[in-house]
């Protein structure tokens, strides 16, 4: 009976413990996995804010919520961020991240790339045809972020992403669709296999 008593004493200590923990980080399990995907973000952000992610672009950047909500997009000046957040079962993991910066754009202008195909679990585009209006990926139409605002020598570029496989853990490789350009009219400028 003793023996129980120690055991349960146990183990409320450690379920408060942890719970002191959860709140602290909001980390369930030990292993990045949140209940919101703000919670995800804020994790991301602190990991980052020592490497890459400097407090003025964070405190400049827009803040971009795409239709489809397990996208966040981070818009500064020269530089974008991408963030696929993924679920496991109720749970929000760290984002997959696609990032857009100055190079980016210098490598697309001196290769005379038109149409920039990217594939991270969500299917991007980068074209600067003004004539565009509108960009299918597979069957599905992809949602628009002009890069003017944000790029200096953006021009007419603007990307276009879909997110395609929302909660695989890694994707690689090309994404298997066909990317479909289209005008104003609704004709067709340009199709492209991405295998």
């Amino acid at each position: 009976m003793k023996l129980i008593r120690v055991f349960i004493f146990i183990l409320i200590v450690l379920l408060l413990v942890w719970f002191i923990y959860f709140l602290k980080t909001g980390d369930l399990f030990l292993k990045d996995s949140y209940f919101t995907k703000e919670r995800a973000y804020q994790a991301w952000v602190n990991e980052n804010r020592r490497t890459e992610l400097s407090s003025e672009f964070l405190k400049n950047a827009k803040k971009i919520e795409p239709t489809d909500k397990q996208l966040l997009i981070l818009a500064g000046e020269n530089k974008i961020y991408q963030l696929r957040f993924w679920k496991e079962f109720f749970l929000w993991r760290g984002p997959s991240v696609y990032r857009i910066d100055d190079e980016d754009l210098k490598n697309m202008e001196e290769k005379d790339i038109e149409y920039d195909l990217h594939f991270n679990c969500v299917a991007t585009a980068i074209t600067e045809n003004s004539n565009i209006t509108k960009v299918k990926i597979g069957e599905n139409e992809a949602d628009l972020l002009p890069l003017t605002p944000y790029f200096n020598e953006a021009k007419n570029l603007k990307m276009w992403f879909l997110n395609i496989q929302p909660d695989a853990l890694d994707c690689q490789g090309p994404s298997g669709k066909t990317f479909i350009f289209y005008d104003k009219n609704g004709e067709v400028i340009k199709k492209i296999e991405d295998n």
